[in-house]
This record gives structure tokens, sequence and C-alpha cells, in this order.
């Protein structure tokens, strides 16, 4: 659950964005390649899909929309597509959800637009993740691993290892919610006790459902149920299958309880937590473990408790009674979906559909999986944020978070536009384009400038900030939820740029922006814990494992046992390193 402050992070847009213009409708006669004016129709919206970055998103989605229904609506439907069987299982309240009752309709919505945004968006952070180089401490496993099983299934467990490394970094852990009992419901909430209303439908916050996707990744943080969401995108755009695996207890709540995302490559489950933010180890810490192995060696998962204290909760858990959980939202069963897919196939590919039930008969015949459903995360999003929409009328702090959820689609904001050119990869200037680092530099408002906005009438006015019929009480509160605004938007500025020089190799000065300028420059930034771990992941790039292994032990995060599992691997690795004739495992 997003923090008070991570909120309000966005919020200076509302007196500070500006917004261009979007770019002139292209006329479909205006495609020399095209072929139909079908797929005239088809190209526009994609090309107004690539540009929502760059112009008005709102107006942009809608665009997007129409140009997709003039191509659906006058395409012949050659589209082998029926409903996936999976659907039935369901319960009643996510099976009349709108967008599953809506899954045969041949006309998108903004939601669907959105939806391909936020695939757009995986595709072009896999592709870039993609060109990165291998862990080196997996690379000796790796080469052994091509020997054994072949070129291609070495390569894919690298790949795998590798998205799900950009998650881990890049998604900020949350602390995963209990699931609301029945009876439980909102504080204050108008629809709290009522009979036969769940407490999803009640609003009430939980694990996983809480935020799509697209907001995960816009906001860079979620619980380990929303990590785990963010890895298996990724893994879609380079079509590696993935699934949750769950454990099927009745004593757990939900049931299944969800335990963690696990890439299917070949006969083989790879297996990686990501609450822990580590994949988990084979025997010797040689290597991934995959299913198989941690049922043949309960020892693989009972190696990764720490001290008595710190044990990992599955290490005892049944795993004869394994479920694998598809992670399919309605968009992705959907015959738009489908449609849009293999129409997108002719140019760049973006993968939006999903074969659950090819899927669930892969795990079967290759993993040995019998028990298999869809998720009912991805639609409890869905149920979720229909009843937060409904309280809005009612509760402040229900409308506040929907409000910053638009601005962010609705908006042009440095912070946002930063966030989104370092999903492309566009990390540095252009002659057309500020890059990542400049926006984000853009969206830093100096100390002395955010001092005075209490206080100077300049530097309001410079903001936005005009005083109507308010009393002095009421406007002094805006001016300091101002202030706040100012410092949360500065306090991410400063971490995502300590985030780009990582990822650009630039490590010293990654030290700054992440040492100097997030962790000792404010004891109240939200991003502590993201900046930690980066930190000693900077380190360890510099080939500093001692320090590395000192800034995770100062961890009180949410990913506290995994940090203190990292820093006893590193420390394993000095020790190789520093004894005579060591070798890696």
């Amino acid at each position: 659950m997003k923090s008070n402050l991570l909120l309000c992070v966005f919020g200076l847009c509302l007196f500070a964005a500006c917004q261009p213009e979007p770019p002139a409708a292209q006329s479909p006669a205006g495609h020399a390649a095209s072929t139909t004016p079908e797929r005239d129709y088809f190209d526009v919206a994609r090309d107004y899909l690539a540009r929502l970055d760059d112009v008005d998103p709102k107006e942009g989605m809608l665009q997007t929309a129409y140009y997709l229904n003039r191509w659906i609506q006058g395409s012949e439907d050659q589209v082998a597509w029926q409903l996936d069987p999976m659907i039935d299982a369901l319960p009643s309240e996510l099976r009349t959800l709108p967008p599953v009752q809506s899954l045969n309709k041949r006309e998108f919505t903004v939601e669907d637009v959105r939806y391909l945004r936020e695939a757009s968006w995986a595709r072009s952070i896999s592709k870039w993740v993609a060109q990165r180089p291998d862990d080196p401490d997996l690379a000796p496993w790796l080469k052994q691993l091509e020997k054994d099983r072949g070129e291609e299934h070495a390569y894919e467990v690298s790949l795998a290892a590798r998205l799900f490394d950009w998650t881990v970094r890049n998604i900020q852990l949350a602390p995963l919610l209990p699931f609301p009992g029945q009876a439980a419901g909102p504080a204050g909430g108008a629809a709290a006790g009522t009979p036969g209303v769940s407490p999803i439908q009640q609003a009430t916050p939980g694990p996983g459902y809480t935020a799509f996707p697209w907001q995960t990744l816009v906001y860079g943080q979620g619980d380990a149920w929303q990590r785990a969401r963010i890895f298996m995108l990724l893994c879609r755009q380079q079509q590696i299958d993935t699934v949750m695996l769950a454990v099927d207890d009745a004593r757990l709540s939900p049931r299944p309880q969800p335990w963690l995302p696990a890439a299917l490559i070949d006969d083989q489950l790879y297996l990686f937590d990501t609450g822990l933010g580590l994949a988990i180890r084979a025997a010797g810490g040689a290597g991934i473990a995959t299913l198989a192995q941690v049922r043949q060696d309960v020892g693989i998962l009972r190696a990764l408790d720490v001290g008595t204290e710190m044990r990992y909760a599955k290490g005892t858990a049944d795993l004869a009674q394994l479920v694998a959980l598809i992670d399919a939202p309605a968009e992705a069963l959907s015959y738009r979906m489908k449609a849009f897919e293999l129409e997108a196939a002719a140019g760049e590919p973006l993968f939006v559909a999903v074969a659950a039930e090819d899927l669930a008969r892969r795990l079967k015949s290759r993993a040995g999986i019998a028990a298999i459903d869809l998720w009912q995360i991805p639609f409890q999003a869905w149920l979720y944020r229909g009843a937060l929409s409904a309280r809005a009328n009612q509760d402040p702090e229900a409308m506040r978070r929907l409000l910053y959820d638009e601005m962010i689609l609705e908006n042009v904001h440095p912070l946002t536009q930063g966030r989104v050119q370092y999903f492309r990869g566009n990390f540095e200037k252009t002659a057309d384009n500020p890059g990542a680092k400049g926006y984000l530099v853009e969206a830093r408002v100096p100390n002395k400038v955010i001092d005075q906005i209490e206080t100077s009438p300049e530097v309001q006015a410079g903001l936005g900030l005009v005083r109507t019929r308010e009393n002095e009480q009421e406007w002094n509160y805006r001016l300091q939820i101002a202030k706040g605004m100012a410092t949360g938007i500065k306090q991410t500025a400063t971490y995502w740029l300590g985030m780009i020089h990582y990822e650009t190799g630039n490590y010293e000065t990654a030290v700054e922006w992440l040492k100097r300028r997030s962790l000792e420059a404010s004891d109240d930034s939200p991003w502590k814990p993201g900046a930690r771990y980066n930190l000693s992941r900077v380190y360890e790039a510099l080939g500093d494992l001692e320090m590395a292994r000192k800034t995770l032990l100062l961890d009180d995060s949410p990913q506290k046992h995994g940090n203190l599992l990292l820093a006893r691997y590193l420390r394993e690795r000095r020790e190789r390193q520093i004894k005579p004739g060591a070798t890696a495992p």
C-alpha cells in the first residue's frame, strides 16, 4: 500500500504541469506501406500508442481507442478465439466484472489502451534489460547449464534472471498485507459489515490487488505479489512462460496461498522469490533451483533460514500440494487482445494475449503440475478499483488515491516523464528528447525554493499557488501540502537519478546520488530501503563486496530477510576470492 508521501509525489502537477498539444490525427491514406484501410487504421493506432509518452496521454488514449475500433470493426473475423474455459472457475463476483463480461466484444476502451501502454512499457524494459550482461556469480553455472540443457535453455534462464533482477532493484518492496477477513471492512466505510459483501467489494486493502501493474511500475513500489506480476509481465514480453506457485493449505487465507513466481523453461520451473528479492539457490549455492530440486531436497529451502528467529516461511510447506496460478488479466483473455497481438506480429510484436488453457496443458505435461487455476489477483484488482471509486464520493482518502492515479495518465509532469523515459531506455538527452536524466533533474526543485514556499509570494506565484477565498488556516495548510509535495518529488527524482547512474555504469556517481543525496540527505525519504539495497548493488559492481555486505546489514525494511541472506552470500563470495586456489561453485 502506497504511503501518503508517495501518493503526494505526483500531486505537484496539479499546479505545475504544462501539457503540450496532442499530435494532429494522421490520415490513413498517408501510410504508403499499408495494404488495406483496416491496416491503415491499425498503424495509426500504433503510432498514437507509441507517442503516448510525449503527448497529452488522455487525448492520446482516446485517439488510440478510436483508431483501434475503426480497425477491428472493419476487419474480417478471422481470429481463432474462444472464451477460455478457465474463466468458469472464478467466483461469481469476479465473473460478473465488466471487463470479464466484455471478453468477446469487438470494441476497445480507454482501459484497454491503458493495458496496451502497460505492455508497451514492459516490452521496452525487457528489450534493454535483455542486452545487459549476466550476473558474474551465475556465469559458471550458466555455462554448465548450457552444456547440460542446450544454449537456448541456458539463455532463457539467464534472461529470466536479468528480468527478475531489474524487478527487485526497481520495485521497492512494500509490506504484504494480510488478506482481510469476511467480517472486516474499511474504517468508516459505508459498506463496512454489509452482509454478503466481500472485504474487497468494500475497498478494504489487502495483498496484491490494490494496484494494477502499471501503477506498480510508475510508483516504483509494490508488495511481493505485485512485484511478481511485474516480473511475469516482463517475462511475457520475452515469451517466457511464468506462473505463480501457491501452497494449497486449508490453514492459510487466501487458499491457495501464493508463494513465488516460477519460470517454465522446457520441463523445469525455476524459482524466484519476490519477497526475499532473491532467486532460490540450488544445493551448494550453485545456480537457480528448480521446483523438482526443491521437492527432492528440503534442505534447499531450509538453507534460507537466517538464525532461529528468521525462518523461511514456506520451508516446511507441503510442496506436493502446489497450485500453479496463471496471471492472465481479463484484457489478456479477450478477443480484442488476441486480434491485436496477431495484427501487431507483422511489425514490432507486443504480447498482450494469454492462452491460459494452453499454458495449463504445458504445465501438466512438462512440469507435472496437476492443479492449475487463473490467479484471482488481476480480477480482484478490478473489483477493488471499482469499490474504491464508489467509496470516493464519501471518503476523501479514496478520492485522493484515484486523482493521483489519473494524474499519472492524464498529465505530463517531469517526474512522470522521467520515469517513462527510463522504461524506454532513453537515459540521456538527445536533440529532441531531454531523456530520463533531463526530466528528473527538471523535477528537482531547489531546497532554497522549497524552504520559501510557505513565506515567499514570488515562489508561490512561480509554482502556480494562488490564494482564492481560503481563510488563513486553509491557505497555510495548502502551502504545507505544496511544500510536502515538492519535497516528495525531489526525493523521488533524486533516488531515480541514482538508479539511472547505476544502470548506465556510472557507479561512483550512483554512490553520490544513492548514499549522500538519498540516504544521508533526509530521514523521512520513502526511498531509504531501495536506496540502501541499490547502493549495496553498486558497491558489489565496484568489487567492494565487504562494503556491499555491511550496507545490507543496516537494512530494516520488508526485504530484511532476503537482504541478510544476500549479505551472507556476499561474505561467502569474498571468502572464496581471498582463499588461495578457491574457485566459484
